[in-house]
C-alpha cells in the first residue's frame, strides 16, 4: 500500500509540474509596447485597398519576363493565400483601424512617418503614440544639426526608422557619422533598418544593399553609450546578431515584419536561436504596421503562440524590454 501511495503521489507531482509548465506558457495579455509602427498613406504601397499574405517571400514562382514591380502588385491585388491580411481603402480607415487594434490589445507604439501624419494620428489617439523621426539619407534633405534641433526642441522621442539601407548607405558609412554623434550626445534612441528588405528589393530600390548586424560594430565601438535597436532583428543573420548582442549589451532588436516576411517556422527558428543564446532581455516587439493594420494582431499572436517561449519571456518581448530600453518607467 505504501508503494502504491508513493507511486500515486509521484504521479500527482509530475502532473502538477506539467500543469505548471503548461500554465507558464499561457498567452501574455497585459499592456504591449510596439516599437515599430508607421503612419503611411493607404496607397503608399500600390493602389488601395490591397492585401498581403504571411510568409510573403516564400514560393514566389517568379519568371523575370515579368517586371518585378508588376509581379509584386499582382501578389497584393490577388494574394495567393486563403486568409491574407487586408489593407484599408482610405488614409482615415488605415489610421482608425490601427488605433482600434492598438486599443484592443492595450498597445502603445513608436510611430514614424511624415510629420503631419504623425500629428494627425496622435491627435486622434492622445497618449497612444511615441513620436519617431523617420530618416533616410539621399532622400531627406536634412542635416545632423537640423536633426539635433528637432530633438532638442522636443519634436521627437526616437530616431526611427532610419532607412539609409534603401539608398545604399550602410550603418557604418561615414556619411552618417554626424547623425550617430548627435544621437549619442543627446541620448536619443535609434531604430535602424537592418538585414533584408521586401522580396526583390534591388528591383524596387536600385541602391538597396544587404546589411548584416556586423555593420553596427564600428558605430557601437565608437559610441559606447548609444541606445540602438536593430529593426527586423537583422534577419536572417543569426550568427552575426548573436556576436553583436554578446559584445554590445546596449544593443537591442525588434521583431518587426518577421511575422509577415518569413514562413512561421523560419521566424520561430530564428527567434528561438536568439532566445537560446541568452538574449531574451534584448528582444522587443515590433509589428512594422505599414498599410495593413492586421500586422499588429498577427505579430502579437506569433509571439504568444511560440511554443518555446514561457509566459515571462512573452512578457519580456511584448512589454518589459521596450519599457526598459525606452526608459518609460522614468
Amino acid at each position: 500500500m505504501k508503494f502504491i501511495a508513493g507511486a500515486l503521489a509521484a504521479l500527482m507531482f509530475l502532473g502538477s509540474a506539467a500543469a505548471a509548465r503548461d500554465k507558464d506558457r499561457r498567452p501574455y495579455e497585459g499592456p504591449i509596447i510596439d516599437v515599430h509602427l508607421h503612419a503611411y498613406p493607404a496607397d503608399g504601397n500600390g493602389p488601395a485597398p490591397n492585401a498581403v499574405c504571411p510568409g510573403v517571400a516564400a514560393n514566389l514562382q517568379y519568371d523575370p519576363k515579368t517586371p518585378w514591380p508588376a509581379k509584386m502588385g499582382a501578389l497584393m491585388t490577388d494574394p495567393p493565400c486563403e486568409d491574407p491580411i487586408q489593407g484599408p481603402a482610405t488614409d482615415a480607415e488605415l489610421r482608425d483601424r490601427t488605433i482600434a487594434l492598438m486599443k484592443k490589445y492595450k498597445v502603445t507604439g513608436v510611430l514614424s512617418g511624415p510629420a503631419e501624419r504623425i500629428a494627425d494620428w496622435r491627435a486622434a489617439a492622445p497618449g497612444l503614440f511615441i513620436a519617431g523621426r523617420e530618416l533616410s539619407l539621399k532622400r531627406d534633405n536634412v542635416s545632423a544639426d537640423e536633426i539635433e534641433q528637432e530633438f532638442v526642441n522636443g519634436g521627437f522621442d526616437v530616431l526611427a526608422e532610419v532607412t539609409n539601407q534603401y539608398r545604399g548607405v550602410l550603418a557604418d558609412d561615414s556619411a552618417f557619422d554626424a547623425y550617430w554623434a548627435v544621437a549619442a550626445e543627446h541620448d536619443i534612441p535609434v531604430g535602424i533598418h537592418l538585414g533584408i528588405g521586401p522580396p526583390g528589393s534591388p528591383m524596387l530600390y536600385p541602391d538597396f544593399r544587404v546589411q548584416t548586424p556586423l555593420q553596427m560594430e564600428a558605430v557601437l565601438n565608437r559610441h559606447q553609450t548609444l541606445r540602438v535597436y536593430l529593426m527586423h532583428a537583422g534577419f536572417p543573420f543569426a550568427d552575426d546578431l548573436k556576436a553583436m548582442l554578446y559584445l554590445y549589451p546596449q544593443l537591442y532588436v525588434d521583431t518587426g515584419v518577421l511575422q509577415l516576411a518569413a514562413p512561421r517556422e523560419d521566424y520561430y527558428a530564428f527567434l528561438e536561436e536568439i532566445v537560446r543564446a541568452g538574449f531574451i532581455d534584448r528582444i522587443m516587439f515590433g509589428s512594422d504596421q505599414m498599410y495593413w493594420p492586421g500586422m499588429i494582431e498577427e505579430g502579437i499572436e506569433a509571439i504568444n503562440d511560440a511554443p518555446f517561449l514561457t509566459y515571462e519571456q512573452k512578457k519580456d518581448i511584448l512589454h518589459d524590454n521596450a519599457a526598459r530600453f525606452l526608459r518609460l518607467e522614468e
